[in-house]
C-alpha cells in the first residue's frame, strides 16, 4: 500500500475521482484543509481569516465535483481561496493575537521577552524584514551584511522559533535542526515582501506540496502578525558573537506518517472522513475546528 502522505495531490485526486478511493480522498481532504488554513492564517490572522476560510471551504465542497482534471485542481482551488481573501480586504498589517498555542499570552510580549537573549543582529534583521515601513533596500543591505538575502532572514526566523520554544515554552511542531535553504522565500511571504502577485501565487501553490511548510506557517502565524505590527521595533541591539554559518540542507519530501501532535492536523482530521463518503461535506466544520484550536 502506498504512503498517501507522500503521494502527489494530483494522484490522490485521480484515485478519488476515478476510482472511488476513499483513503485517497481522505488524504486529499486533509491536505487541502491544512493548506487553506495556513494561507488564511498568514494573510488574515486567525480571527479575521475564519469567515473567509469557511466560505472558501464551502465553495470547495459545493463545486469539487465540477473539477474533472487533476491539472486544473490546484489553480481552481487556489482561485477560490484568493477570491475570499481579497473580499476580506487582503493581507492585514499585523497585530497582537493571543491564541491557544501562546497559552493566551501576548505574542508581542513573548517576542520581546525572548529577543533579550538572542543575537542583536538577528533581532534587528527580523524587525526590519517584517516591518512594511522599512524600505526593501535597507532590509537587503542589512541581510547581505549578515550572510545574504533572504537566507539571513530565514536563519534569524529559525533562531527566533527556537528561542520561543525553549524560553517561552511555545509548543511548535516544526523546529528543524538547520534552515532549509529551499524555503528561503518563506519569511518574504510572511512579511508581504514578495514583489509580484505571481510570486505569492506561485509560493502558495508550492505550499500544497509540503505539508510541513504549511504547518510551519500556520503555527508561526500569530508571531508573524506581531512582527509585522512592529513587535521588535525599538529594541536596543545586543552585542553578541558572530552567527554560525547557515548550513545548507537539501529539501527532501518528508512523510507525515505516524503519530502527529500538530494542532492543525488534529483540527483538520474530520474532513478527511468526508471525502471517504464521497463529498467534502464537513469542510466548514473542519475550518472552524482549526480556528478554535489556534484561536
Amino acid at each position: 500500500m502506498s504512503d498517501l502522505a507522500s503521494t502527489p495531490t494530483a494522484t490522490l485526486f485521480r484515485q478519488w475521482r476515478t476510482q472511488g478511493d476513499g483513503a485517497a480522498g481522505q488524504a486529499m481532504a486533509q491536505r487541502f484543509s491544512d493548506w487553506y488554513y495556513a494561507v488564511t492564517t498568514c494573510r488574515l490572522g486567525d480571527a479575521h481569516g475564519r469567515a473567509p476560510l469557511q466560505r472558501a471551504c464551502l465553495r470547495f465542497q459545493q463545486n469539487i465535483l465540477s473539477v474533472t482534471s487533476a491539472d486544473e485542481l490546484v489553480s481552481w482551488s487556489h482561485g477560490l481561496l484568493t477570491e475570499e481573501v481579497r473580499m476580506a480586504g487582503g493581507r492585514i498589517a499585523g497585530g497582537d493575537f493571543p491564541n491557544q498555542l501562546t497559552g493566551g499570552r501576548s505574542p508581542t510580549e513573548l517576542l520581546r521577552q525572548v529577543a533579550a537573549g538572542m543575537r542583536g543582529d538577528d533581532v534587528q534583521l527580523l524587525s526590519m524584514a517584517y516591518d512594511s515601513g522599512v524600505d526593501q533596500e535597507q532590509v537587503t543591505a542589512r541581510a547581505e551584511a549578515l550572510g545574504g538575502y533572504p537566507f539571513a532572514v530565514l536563519n534569524a526566523r529559525l533562531a527566533l522559533k527556537r528561542a520561543l520554544a525553549a524560553e517561552a515554552a511555545v509548543a511548535f511542531t516544526e523546529v528543524p535542526e538547520a534552515p532549509n535553504l529551499d524555503l528561503a522565500p518563506l519569511p518574504l511571504y510572511e512579511a508581504g515582501r514578495m514583489v509580484r502577485e505571481a510570486e505569492e501565487t506561485g509560493f502558495e501553490k508550492w505550499m500544497l506540496t509540503d505539508m510541513r511548510l504549511c504547518k510551519d506557517i500556520a503555527e508561526f502565524g500569530v508571531f508573524a502578525q506581531a512582527l509585522r505590527a512592529g513587535a521588535l521595533r525599538g529594541l536596543e541591539p545586543r552585542a553578541t558573537p558572530a552567527a554560525a554559518p547557515v548550513r545548507e540542507r537539501t529539501a527532501e519530501p518528508e512523510s507525515e506518517g505516524g503519530d502527529d501532535p500538530s494542532p492543525i492536523r488534529r483540527a483538520a482530521l474530520p474532513i478527511a472522513m468526508v471525502v471517504g463518503l464521497g463529498l467534502f461535506g464537513l469542510l466548514m466544520l473542519v475550518a472552524g475546528g482549526a480556528w478554535l484550536l489556534f484561536g
